[in-house]
């Protein structure tokens, strides 16, 4: 609660930020883990610095790892932002932020780990897109509702701003 009313879209900012967060994590683990064990090699292409404890990838990175938290995030998007009061926009903002590293993290994987087949071919390589094209273009979904809701609250959100109507004690 919040200076006596009821923030009706915490639980799903909370589910939105764990499963898009999830998929950014993902991509900070894979890469410390690369840096540390394989010797500083990243890339399937890349040289190892020093003496690999395993061989490259550390962990490989199944495309459904990332679906499934972003297609979890684009279903409870919509009822987030409608869900979330006006005084509350900044957590709007930052569900962005989160959006967007999910998405770079997608993006990362998909050339990554590319496909034997596919719908997007990669030039000269006689492969494909990773399926972890599909996370990204959820997590890129999840960011229209996002700039709408920025735009639709964002005039209430001045106003109380500019009466004193935001509370230090929100949550």
């Amino acid at each position: 609660m919040v200076n006596g009313t009821r923030d009706r879209g915490a639980v799903l900012r909370r589910i939105y930020s764990i499963a898009l967060g999830f998929n950014a994590l993902v991509l900070v683990a894979f890469i410390a883990g690369s840096m540390i064990f394989t010797g500083g090699q990243v890339a399937e292409g890349g040289s190892t610095k020093w003496q690999p404890v395993w061989y490259w990838p550390v962990f490989p990175v199944p495309a459904w790892l990332l679906i499934v938290p972003a297609f979890i995030a684009a279903v409870v998007v919509i009822p987030m932002c409608i869900r979330t009061p006006a005084r509350l926009l900044p957590r709007i903002i930052g569900a962005a932020g989160v959006a967007g590293a999910s998405a770079a993290s997608a993006a990362i994987f998909m050339f990554m780990f590319p496909a034997s087949s596919g719908l997007f071919p990669l030039p000269e390589t006689g492969t494909f897109l990773g399926l972890h094209w599909i996370a990204l273009a959820l997590s890129l979904f999840c960011l229209l509702p996002l700039i709408v809701t920025f735009f639709v609250k964002g005039p209430e959100y001045d106003r109380l701003r500019m009466t004193g109507g935001l509370y230090s004690s929100e949550r």
